[in-house]
């Protein structure tokens, strides 16, 4: 090896030395170490340094996963507060809705319970006036009571004769229309005898005629007057119309 290799890997040792001992100065300084440190002191004190650094990263990751663990249970208390919030509001509404019915409830009964009372004070004053009117009766002299009791045994005496008038005057209007019917009952054969005398005289009278046209005959048959045979068709008309007023009465 050359003179000018040894000087220069001299010099590397050196560079090498000094940037060794600028590192442990800036260390030590780091470190807070006396200016008269030796390797042992930095050596410690890295040894220090580097468990406080594990130690950091331990206490960190345990922060982190207590920061995690706290942050899992404020999302869980912020879901059963969310959830609460809603049960919270669902029963408010079931609340407002019961306490909405209960009013209309209310109303209803206080309507209902109106009407009743109307009711019972209209009844109370119904006792009332019978109260009163019992009152009255009792509170009536006996004089008052005699003629009273007078005066209802007339209306019952005269309503009975206003009976028996009036069931007087059906039969009598019973027998008179039986009466009646029998009459019109004649009338009637009276009437078909009549027709079938007249009948039986318009043929005779039309016959003649033919046989007196026929014959020539001097003398003409004797006819029958006019008002005698106008009398008989007025009389079967007037039975007739008799007897239609006599079944529609009896209808």
């Amino acid at each position: 090896m050359s003179q000018a290799d040894s000087e220069q890997q001299l010099r590397i040792w050196k560079d090498l030395a000094i940037s060794k001992q600028v590192l442990m100065n800036e260390a030590a300084q780091a470190l807070n170490l006396k200016d008269d440190f030796t390797a042992e002191d930095l050596r410690s004190a890295l040894d220090a340094a580097i468990k406080r650094a594990r130690d950091a990263d331990a206490d960190m990751a345990e922060s982190r996963n207590r920061a995690s663990e706290e942050i899992g249970k404020m999302q869980a208390e912020v879901k059963a507060t969310i959830k609460s919030r809603t049960e919270a509001e669902a029963q408010r509404d079931h609340a407002l809705a019961e306490k909405e019915s209960a009013e209309q409830a209310l109303a209803v009964g206080r309507k209902d319970n109106a009407e009743a009372l109307r009711k019972a004070k209209r009844a109370v004053e119904e006792k009332q006036k019978e109260l009163k009117a019992i009152n009255t009766a009792l509170a009536d002299t006996p004089e008052n009571i005699v003629k009273k009791l007078k005066t209802l045994k007339k209306q019952k005496l005269d309503e009975a004769t206003a009976r028996k008038n009036a069931e007087d005057a059906n039969r009598k209007l019973k027998k008179e229309n039986k009466q009646q019917k029998e009459e019109l009952d004649t009338l009637s054969e009276l009437k078909e005898q009549a027709a079938s005398l007249l009948a039986a005289y318009r043929e005779l009278r039309t016959w003649a005629d033919e046989i007196e046209v026929k014959s020539d005959a001097e003398e003409p048959a004797p006819k029958a007057e006019a008002k005698l045979l106008s009398a008989i068709e007025t009389l079967t008309a007037g039975a007739d119309e008799a007897e239609e007023k006599r079944e529609a009465a009896t209808a």
